[in-house]
């Protein structure tokens, strides 16, 4: 392909994603507290249900700020469950770990206004099942973060065997501006639908 030609389509694929994320911002904000809160719960009620969460015995979690599907409840019910959990550690902008937790009051505020552990007890094993924050899903498992690659490394670096996207359906569009470094998730819940990509 003609490198200038390239070089174009990465651009407007990089324009696409920001007027994205921008539109995605603002339908996140347009949510009460009170909203926020119900469909969180309802999918975490949706998650914990899933088969494929009874089954794995490590998860990793994000943990939720500002207006992402709450997970602070969802981790700690994880905890009560007997599963090896694990959060985000900021390495630097771009990479994280995944850090093991045994108490939800394990939490501080670190970089990027994130709550992450001041231990970096960091994971080991294979994750079973990747809980993962999005502004937008595709239905054909697309992703939309933040810009900044941190899940994409992750992924690529620490293959876990399922990721899973929360978003609100909102969130939930047909299609979604991609390149090649952009990880495909194998799910996604929101509070009306649970989608899977491939058989399990």
């Amino acid at each position: 392909m003609n490198q200038h030609f390239s070089d174009k389509k990465s651009l407007a694929i990089i324009k696409k994603k920001e007027a994205l994320r921008n539109e995605m911002k603002f339908k996140r904000v347009q949510l009460s507290d009170e909203e926020i809160k119900a469909k969180s719960q309802t999918i975490e009620k949706k998650v914990l249900a899933l088969p494929v969460l009874q089954q794995a015995k490590i998860i990793m979690c994000y943990v939720s700020k500002d207006t992402e599907v709450t997970t602070h409840q969802l981790i700690k019910n994880l905890l009560r469950m007997g599963k090896t959990v694990a959060v985000p550690f900021i390495i630097k902008k771009g990479l994280m770990r995944a850090a093991v937790i045994e108490d939800f009051s394990q939490l501080f505020v670190g970089d990027f206004n994130t709550l992450q552990p001041k231990i970096k007890n960091f994971l080991d094993e294979k994750i079973d099942l990747n809980l993962v924050p999005a502004l937008a899903v595709s239905k054909k498992g697309d992703r939309l973060g933040w810009g900044a690659g941190f899940y994409d490394r992750f992924i690529i670096d620490h293959q876990p065997k399922l990721n899973l996207a929360l978003v609100f359906e909102s969130q939930l569009v047909d299609q979604l501006p991609v390149n090649s470094f952009d990880q495909k998730m194998d799910g996604v819940v929101t509070e009306n639908r649970s989608i899977f990509y491939h058989n399990l």
